[in-house]
């Protein structure tokens, strides 16, 4: 019980402050109160990782490696090959050898399958393959998401393209495009 007392040995007026709870409240209300503390313990701990002075180093070397990477696709790699290698796994997906979906190729959690994939496409090492559920030729290879998505989409000879769809942000060869969240093309 909170209130006043006159303390006997410093002579001034102390209050004091306890919080009781009554019994009938239900366990519900016990639940929530200790779901609100826990959330605020875990944004109080997850507020110094967030505005760590390391945060910006690591954006530092998160760009540095997509450059890289962009570097290793646009410089480095035999467009025709990647193209060879995108229109064989189109035709796995569709003779039903492979599922159309998304397959993890870099980190940990590689897909099984992607172990199969053509060497042109595992030598580049994307973050991700997607192949079309649709099966309509279409076969993505995300280097880097998150911040800044880039990559390239490879296309069948006989690609229907759908209204409004774009193919990517520049042609590097015909049948295999790059794309990037952030492109800015050139004026011409």
């Amino acid at each position: 019980m909170g209130g006043l007392y006159n303390s006997t040995h410093t002579g001034y007026l102390t209050a004091s402050l306890s919080i009781v709870l009554p019994k009938d409240i239900k366990m519900k209300s016990r639940k929530k109160i200790l779901l609100a503390i826990l959330i605020a313990l875990a944004v109080s701990l997850a507020l110094p990782v967030a505005y760590s002075p390391w945060t910006p180093v690591t954006f530092f070397i998160m760009a540095r490696r997509a450059n890289q990477l962009r570097v290793e696709l646009l410089c480095k790699t035999d467009f025709h090959a990647l193209l060879a290698a995108c229109r064989e796994l189109s035709k796995r997906a569709a003779e039903g050898d492979i599922k159309p979906g998304t397959y993890d190729v870099r980190g940990g959690s590689r897909a099984p399958e992607a172990s199969r994939f053509p060497q042109a496409i595992l030598d580049l090492s994307p973050s991700y393959v997607y192949i079309d559920e649709n099966n309509s030729g279409r076969v993505m290879l995300e280097m880097i998401g998150g911040l800044g998505h880039f990559g390239v989409r490879g296309y069948t000879e006989n690609y229907k393209k759908a209204s409004g769809e774009k193919y990517g942000d520049k042609e590097l060869i015909p049948g295999l495009w790059y794309y990037d969240d952030n492109y800015v093309g050139l004026a011409v």
